[in-house]
Order: C-alpha cells, then sequence, then structure tokens
C-alpha cells in the first residue's frame, strides 16, 4: 500500500504542476501554441535524466523515491519523459528497437488520434 500512495501522491502533484504550467505559460505567451506541454514535456525530459543517471551512479535514488518522483510525479507531470527515457535506454542495446519505438509511438499514436477523432465525429454526427 505504501507503494500505491507514494505513486498517488507524486502523481498528483504531476498533474497539478502540469495543469499550472499550462495555465501560466497560456496567460505569458497566449493559447496559439502548447507551450506549456512542451514546457513539461522538455523539463520532464531532463528531470528524468538526471534521475536516471543518479540512480545508476549513486545511493541518492532509492526504488521508493524513484516510485515517488519518476513513476508518480513524472507519470502525472508527463509519460512523454517515461518515453525518452525508455528510448534512450533501448538505443543502448539496440538502435533497432529504440527507432520502433520512437516510430510506433509518434505514428501509431498520431493515426490513433485521428482514429478516435474521426470515428467518434462519425457517431455524434452521423444524423
Amino acid at each position: 500500500m505504501n507503494k500505491l500512495l507514494l505513486v498517488f501522491i507524486g502523481g498528483g502533484l504531476g498533474s497539478v504542476t502540469r495543469y499550472g504550467t499550462s495555465l501560466l505559460a497560456g496567460k505569458l505567451f497566449g493559447t496559439g501554441f502548447p507551450w506549456g506541454t512542451l514546457a513539461v514535456n522538455l523539463g520532464g525530459c531532463f528531470i528524468i535524466g538526471s534521475l536516471l543517471a543518479l540512480a545508476e551512479r549513486t545511493s541518492l535514488v532509492q526504488p521508493s523515491t524513484r516510485l515517488f518522483f519518476v513513476t508518480g510525479f513524472l507519470g502525472g507531470l508527463t509519460t512523454f519523459s517515461s518515453y525518452a527515457m525508455e528510448s534512450v535506454v533501448a538505443l543502448r542495446t539496440s538502435a533497432g528497437l529504440a527507432l520502433a519505438n520512437v516510430a510506433a509511438n509518434n505514428l501509431i499514436g498520431l493515426a490513433l488520434v485521428l482514429l478516435g477523432l474521426k470515428l467518434t465525429e462519425q457517431i455524434l454526427y452521423r444524423g
């Protein structure tokens, strides 16, 4: 139960941070481009890279810390950071596997957004 609580609290804080960042970015830079999403995705990538280095080279990142920050906070802030880290880890062993992960997430993800959009529009506006 303690592990679930760490992920739950971290995820909630990450989600609130993402929402606040998007609101702030909209006020500062306008809403014509998703600056807030870009900021949390890129910031999350930097943070997860730092945490990965700390976890591999020091004892500072304990399993509970990783659950709270990586799975919880960064998972709530942005799943893009997890995707980017997994792609880098895959790249260490296989460029093909890393490329497949990037292609699948981006190309299939975009296609599924379009498919969901079109199917829902057809269902809603059939008549």
